[in-house]
């Protein structure tokens, strides 16, 4: 649930920097539409794989058990 909650959140935020672009900038749009879009996708990236490998953990923790 939690993956498919914070890709919803960043599918979000994109479409909001998409529809907002013509308001910072009248002359590139274009420009800062891919900007944001490209932006969105790389901190999703990010964090997605973040995020799997807190679920998944490629080595595991070793326990020491002292003699006594």
């Amino acid at each position: 649930m939690g993956l498919l909650l914070g890709t919803f959140i960043y599918i979000l935020l994109g479409l909001i920097g998409v529809f907002v672009a013509p308001i910072w900038s009248r002359t590139q749009t274009e420009l800062i539409r891919v900007l944001w879009i490209l932006a969105t996708f790389c901190c999703w990236m990010s964090w997605a794989l973040i995020y799997m490998a807190q679920m998944n953990p490629l080595q595991l923790p070793v326990r020491i058990i002292k003699g006594g």
